[in-house]
């Protein structure tokens, strides 16, 4: 579905651009879901099944880590209070996300949203996406940051949330 919305003012250009977004969309979408595949392959490749770990965080137990990342939309538009929020669920690893892992939120989260709230977000969430991708290449973000949409009521925003034992979005 993100293909979709990600190509959805082709629809604007007529009957032709119509054909054109379902063709583009299509392939989009599942050159997205492949990628998705691809990602949820490698990760559980990397996982090892090991003994169960201690709840406790000390220098030792490294496997304690958490670190999450979420990416959603959030506003009257999304559910009728300005604390309604759409959006992907977060992505929780025992290593810091990635960059590619943060716009694959991103872009998820855009396949949730419906036309009007895709359209009056446009230009926070490519301040958001540059922002995922513009951070030190060791992992610079640890916190929350709404990019807001201005001049509309509603409290209208899309937020990058990065939490846990130290920043995400490495490269």
């Amino acid at each position: 579905m993100a293909g979709y919305a990600l190509t959805w003012e082709l629809n604007l250009a007529g009957p032709w651009g119509t054909v054109a977004w379902v063709v583009v969309g299509t392939g989009l979408t599942i050159a997205m879901g492949a990628g998705m595949a691809k990602l949820e392959d490698e990760l559980s490749k990397s996982r090892t099944r090991a003994p169960a770990v201690p709840l406790s965080r000390t220098a030792e137990c490294e496997k304690c880590k958490r670190y999450t990342a979420r990416v959603h939309a959030q506003g009257k538009d999304c559910g009728g209070r300005t604390t309604s929020t759409i959006g992907v669920p977060a992505l929780v690893k025992s290593i810091p996300v990635t960059v590619a892992e943060g716009l694959l939120l991103s872009k998820g989260t855009q396949g949730l949203l419906n036309r009007s709230q895709l359209e009056i977000r446009v230009n926070v969430i490519v301040q958001a996406e540059k922002y995922i991708m513009d951070g030190p290449k060791v992992g610079g973000r640890l916190r929350e940051k709404s990019f807001v949409v201005r001049g509309v009521r509603g409290g209208i925003r899309y937020d990058v949330d990065t939490y846990g034992d130290g920043p995400s979005f490495v490269s």
